[in-house]
């Protein structure tokens, strides 16, 4: 699939999901967004690797009273194609999170761009126009969906002069050994802000028990889930005080 394409189908994708969730149709995800773009690239593993990693980085993070939070859904999308062209993992998700940290500029500039058609549709409802009152308002979905669409398109027509930079610093061992640690550290530091939010002074034994599960019993992450959601529909219906 060519570049051109790819930011087609990705940036639609961007913004339709943006207005999508404003509706609260939570489908803009990095699990979701990461396996359409490794759909999109033939690497769906990289998909899942990258979203998975900063869907476990967006832990905890929410806009809560319209804060701008990092856009790691963006992320996952340059990390995913990022990772395919280069095949190195490490490096999509580094990728991913730098975009993602960018994208929180472009979250801002299309919060303040709606204050345009709000002024509008604000001007029409003092002369009673209650159809192009109800067109600007619908108009205020434009600056979040091309503030999303918009970076993934041109960013995807450029994709490979970053896969080059990519590139040439895995060439060199020491930026490479740095990506392969960084790659590491992020879902550390998603779990470690996930486990901030946690009341582990009252839920220590079920953290005791998963860990032990994983680092004792080599269970896998699905199987772990699996047990978690047993436990915590246990709790939930009282089986433990």
């Amino acid at each position: 699939m060519s570049n051109l394409m790819l930011g087609i189908i990705l940036g639609l994708w961007s913004g339709v999901a943006m207005v999508l969730d404003l509706s609260g149709l939570g489908v803009r995800t990095p699990i979701i967004t990461g396996l359409l773009a490794g759909l999109c690239t033939g690497n769906v593993a990289m998909g899942l690797q990258v979203g998975s990693v900063m869907l476990i980085n967006s832990l905890g993070f929410y806009t809560y009273g319209g804060a701008t939070i990092p856009d790691f859904i963006t992320g996952s999308i340059f990390g995913t194609v990022v990772g395919a062209k280069t095949g190195n993992v490490d490096a999509g998700i580094v990728v991913a999170q730098g975009i993602a940290l960018l994208m929180s500029e472009m979250d801002i500039l299309g919060r303040a761009s709606t204050t345009v058609f709000q002024h509008l549709g604000e001007g029409a409802l003092a002369e009673n126009n209650i159809p192009k009152f109800e067109r600007y308002t619908l108009m205020g979905v434009l600056p979040w969906a091309l503030s999303r669409m918009l970076p993934v398109v041109l960013g995807m027509v450029l994709i490979d002069n970053v896969v080059a930079l990519t590139n040439f610093a895995t060439s060199i061992e020491w930026i490479a050994n740095g990506l392969r640690v960084v790659g590491k550290v992020l879902p550390a530091v998603g779990f470690a802000l996930l486990l901030s939010y946690m009341d582990l002074k009252k839920y220590w034994p079920f953290f005791i028990i998963g860990f032990v599960l994983y680092a004792y019993a080599g269970m896998g992450t699905v199987a772990l889930a699996l047990v978690g959601l047993a436990a915590a529909s246990f709790f939930v219906q009282g089986g433990v005080k």
